[in-house]
């Protein structure tokens, strides 16, 4: 690219420079680029001499400026030299952020290195095809997609997607015939597994988009000829093509099967074809029809993968209007028909359904109501504008792209349109309001990826404003202004590459291997010939996957039911018909019915399991009526960090108490390393207090030993308990009791994965990489603090302590580490005193280098924690979530009404759990008779994005049942993970456990 001015009278400015001054052009970027290399090296390669030696950092930076002055020679020496001396060196300056401080992991200066890189060879460059960067944003994207990709089975409709796929089967309504026909040939491909090649094709589908929104921001911004404005514009077009694709929604959605790239592949092929049709000139272009045969063929496979295509008609027949076309009426049929040609794919439904459902014929009413969504038009609230919180969420999702800047940028390219290209601007405005208003209206919790057409024009509109932005500045420069608009070039440019670093930790999903090893392990225990297993949506789709994509047990009927009511239906008939049954998921209500554990799944029976046995050996007595029999503690054959506990229990007589299985690590002299929550037996599904005596039950247990337990032999210990026992208190009065189960070896896992935040400390000669602390706790309580380390050959002694930004310290603690440790975890009781206090660090006898070219210290700070004072806000969840406010809209009801609920958490840390709210309203006979479960804000405000310590207001309306019982009602809210169904503990101000729900009102409901 080429930044130069279009007018030739100034290009002999351009090249006044003398020979120094190219030099010293060249040379200062290049420096500032070699600092940033030198700083990269230090901190991803763990390079110590680059960490902590000035000289030899300087030496990187000199040999870069020599590099690039080398480089200028050669560029300027040539016919085909750049007018600009020296601002095409300007993006060779991006990595003074990571210099700085501003971008600080190892992954933006890696970005800010490769990014500026590549824009200064761009805008040397004059000679390049104009292919080039179409194909460079398709790689990039595609490139950085499949490093990300989900390796195996997903969950929700990624999962139907990698089942209905290879079989070409129907998906959910609308059934999406396009996508699963295209998807359909990535199964060929002979790498990895199915599930692999299904999510690949939303991969390629979203390069393909990007490659696509390349080509409608090059025709926003006008281009149509080759010269120095259309080369600048070109450019322009990769960032914004980039910035989409970095999106962290675009981008979640390409990593795994599912319809959006496809869906926006195609949006953004019709905005071409209509921008093209409709804004070629500023004159009506009456004539055939003919050119918009593609565009009518187009729309009609559209509205076949996602029926919220229809929101573009109303730009499709705006283009139509602008365009005039004069077609006869054989033009006319023949564009019907091939509309009709596209959307005919949707025969693909009716043609497989006798297929895949019995020979069952799919009668016509049954097929218009699936291809329209039927089921899911009670999520369509028309009325949803006139609720605040919609607009506050649509606020969120818009900005949540691109940003604010990203957001000012698009307004200044509104205002470019209004002024240059009207046209342009109606059609794509008209679209935005179209998907913006479906949005506000439509109350799904995924309601972001129906969003993405709309974040597609934005980022558009964002990619013009920089471009006319960059036009605007030039003049307010000396010379031929190139260096104003390198300036913009480089500020725009960071929209991709921050999304690039920022958004991959939360989007990468290239780890997530646990569900196919949870279901091949389950399907391998000895479940019954001929059997049923009923799974709640977590548990089903690796199970469901393994049988019918690798056949994997075909006799098991695998099932997924809508409620709780069906659950409880289907397994009486079932025991009825004296099928065995397992569970893959919490049922409530077993009464009467015998369970133990086979595996991870529980057999449910309506008699005792063929294991009772009123006699056999007792290892210990775990508690009153309760003897242990047998332990059997193996590996995990997937070498996941598991141990699968398999433990035999026996009441010798009725047991009056709920207790809970807690589980322990020990090491040789008796410290506690780890400990469980604590969970009823057999999955939580089988209450000690309903145990018949005599009768054996089988327990299993799944124990995931924390990365941060050092290699060595330790022991495993049982106990059952209250749920909510203070184990230490417990335990010195006598009444809990610890049974051992024998000895676990653990070894040092080579790659326990990075910490939430990285701190790089120089230790001698091992260094202090990351840490996990909470942004807040509370004064005095005690406060968890994780640690990565790196280089550990002997044992090392360190010293946590608080203190303020200066060395002073505070009330400190010591603790050690093994050789070879890579992680650890320790626990230090909070300040006393609220407010804002920094945790530091030191070592015994060493002295530290903090971050990179620190100077050396005697200790160095590690986190900045807010101490609240203790009791601050309603009730503290497992110190992840504080509950600050609940206010209840109502103090009274009836039957039947809503009780309006308004929370306001507070996270207090960086969490990776998207926790489920609950919301119940416990009448005065101690039922449930009204509950809401949902992510927080309508569900689209998932508690892993939240930033620590910031509010978020979180309302909600549960409505009680049209029978409850007059009385007083109980509000009662927590969270829980879905996938565990574990709930989090409500904590005390010493940290102890106190329940796993609060009480935030009561209501008076009255006939």
């Amino acid at each position: 690219m080429n930044l130069s001015s279009d007018r030739p009278g100034r290009r002999g400015a351009a090249h006044s420079l003398a020979l120094p001054g190219r030099a010293v052009a060249a040379a200062a970027p290049g420096a500032v680029w070699g600092l940033g290399l030198a700083r990269v090296l230090a901190e991803s390669l763990y390079w110590r001499a680059a960490f902590v030696s000035p000289p030899l950092v300087m030496a990187i930076g000199l040999a870069c400026a020599a590099a690039a002055v080398a480089v200028g020679r050669w560029l300027h020496s040539g016919p085909n030299a750049p007018s600009s001396d020296w601002a095409v060196y300007v993006p060779l300056l991006l990595p003074l952020l990571y210099i700085v401080g501003i971008a600080a992991t190892p992954l933006a200066g890696i970005v800010l290195l490769l990014g500026g890189a590549l824009l200064s060879f761009l805008m040397v460059w004059r000679g390049r095809p104009t292919w080039l960067l179409p194909v460079l944003a398709g790689l990039i994207s595609l490139g950085v997609y499949a490093g990300t990709l989900l390796p195996s089975v997903g969950e929700a409709d990624t999962f139907e997607f990698q089942v209905v796929v290879p079989r070409l089967g129907v998906a959910h309504p609308t059934g999406y015939p396009l996508y699963v026909i295209l998807a359909k040939a990535f199964t060929f491909f002979p790498v990895r597994n199915i599930a692999w090649r299904v999510n690949l094709s939303s991969a390629v589908f979203g390069a393909a988009a990007v490659v696509v929104v390349y080509g409608v921001a090059r025709e926003l911004n006008g281009v149509g000829r080759r010269d120095d404005v259309a080369r600048r514009r070109e450019v322009f077009a990769l960032l914004t093509a980039l910035a989409v694709a970095f999106s962290a929604t675009f981008w979640s959605q390409a990593v795994a099967a599912e319809v959006y790239t496809l869906h926006n592949l195609l949006v953004a092929g019709l905005l071409l074809l209509l921008l093209r049709r409709a804004c070629g000139s500023d004159a009506p272009q009456a004539g055939s029809l003919r050119p918009w045969y593609g565009a009518f063929l187009l729309m009609g496979l559209s509205l076949t993968n996602h029926l919220t295509t229809a929101l573009l008609a109303p730009a499709f027949f705006l283009s139509l209007v602008f365009d005039r076309p004069e077609g006869e009426f054989g033009e006319w049929l023949a564009a019907g028909a091939l509309f009709a040609l596209g959307l005919g794919l949707y025969l693909f439904i009716p043609l497989r359904w006798p297929t895949l459902n019995d020979g069952a014929r799919m009668s016509a009413q049954a097929f218009l109501r699936y291809i329209t969504g039927g089921q899911f038009h009670g999520a369509l609230q028309l009325d949803g504008w006139r609720d605040p919180a919609r607009w506050r969420i649509m606020a969120r999702l818009l900005a949540e792209p691109f940003g604010w800047p990203g957001i000012g940028l698009a307004v200044v390219g509104i205002v470019h349109l209004a002024l240059r290209r009207q046209r342009a601007l109606a059609l794509t405005a008209i679209t935005f309001i179209g998907f913006f208003a479906y949005g506000l209206a439509y109350h799904v919790a995924d309601v972001a990826v129906f969003l993405l057409p709309a974040h597609l024009i934005l980022g558009l509109w964002m990619g013009l404003g920089a471009f006319w932005m960059a036009d605007g500045v030039s003049g307010l420069w000396s010379g031929d202004g190139a260096a104003g608009r390198s300036a913009v070039v480089v500020g725009f440019a960071l929209i991709p590459l921050s999304g690039l670093w920022g958004n991959l930790p939360a989007v990468d999903r290239s780890g997530e291997r646990g569900r196919v090893a949870w279901g091949r392990y389950a399907l391998e225990q000895p479940l019954e010939e001929e059997s049923a297993v009923l799974a709640d949506t977590t548990k089903f789709a690796p199970l469901y996957y393994l049988q019918q994509v690798e056949g994997v047990r075909p006799d098991l009927d695998i099932v997924l039911l809508g409620t709780e009511a069906q659950y409880q239906a289907d397994l009486r008939r079932r025991l009825a018909e004296s099928q065995t049954v397992y569970l893959a998921r919490y049922l409530p209500q077993l009464d009467g019915l015998y369970l133990r554990s086979v595996g991870p799944l529980a057999e449910v029976g309506s008699a005792p399991p063929s294991a009772e046995s009123s006699g056999g050996s007792v290892l210990a007595e775990a508690a009153a009526g309760i003897d242990l029999l047998d332990v059997e503690v193996e590996k995990d054959p997937f070498d996941r960090p598991l141990r699968h506990v398999t433990l035999t229990w026996r009441a010798s007589r009725p047991v009056a108490r709920d207790l809970v299985v807690r589980l322990r690590v020990v090491d040789g002299s008796g410290e506690v390393h780890w400990r469980e929550a604590g969970a009823r037996p057999v999955n939580d599904l089988y209450p000690t207090n309903a145990w018949p005596p005599g009768v054996t039950v089988t327990d299993y247990h799944e124990v995931e030993l924390p990365p941060w337990l050092d290699a060595g032999d330790y022991r495993l210990d049982v106990a059952l308990s209250g749920r909510f026992t203070d184990e230490d208190s417990a335990e010195a009065d006598g009444s809990l009791s610890w049974t051992a189960l024998g000895s676990v070896e653990v070894e040092q896992r080579s790659d326990p994965g990075p910490l939430p935040s990285r701190r790089l400390i120089a230790l001698r000669p091992a260094w202090l990489t990351g840490y996990d602390v909470p942004d807040a706790t509370r004064a005095g309580g005690p406060m968890p603090v994780e640690l990565s380390w790196r280089g550990i050959q002997q044992r090392e002694e360190f010293t946590l302590s608080w203190g303020g930004a200066t060395e002073s310290e505070g009330a400190s603690r010591a603790y050690g580490l093994a050789s070879g440790t890579r992680r650890s975890r320790h626990e230090i009781s909070a300040p006393d005193q609220a407010g804002e206090h920094v945790l530091r660090v030191r070592t015994a006898g060493n002295r530290l280098h903090c971050g990179w070219l620190g100077r050396v210290r005697e200790s160095c700070p590690l986190a900045r924690v807010e101490v609240a004072p203790a009791g601050e806000g309603v009730a503290n969840f497992g110190d992840q979530v504080l509950l600050r406010e609940a206010d209840l809209g109502t103090r009274t009801a009836q039957p039947g009404e809503v009780v309006p609920v308004s929370l306001r958490w507070r996270g207090m840390r960086a969490m990776t759990v998207d926790y489920t709210v609950f919301v119940q309203l416990i009448g005065p006979d101690g039922k449930l008779h009204g509950q809401v479960d949902s992510w927080p804000v309508q569900g689209t405000y998932p508690t892993s994005e939240w930033a620590p310590g910031r509010d978020v207001l979180d309302p909600y309306d549960v409505r009680l049942k049209p029978d409850a019982p007059t009385g007083e009602y109980r509000v009662v809210v927590g969270l829980y993970e879905l996938e565990t169904m574990e709930r989090l503990r409500v904590l005390s101000d010493d940290g102890k456990p106190t329940g796993d729900s609060y009480v935030v009102g009561t209501v008076d409901v009255g006939r």
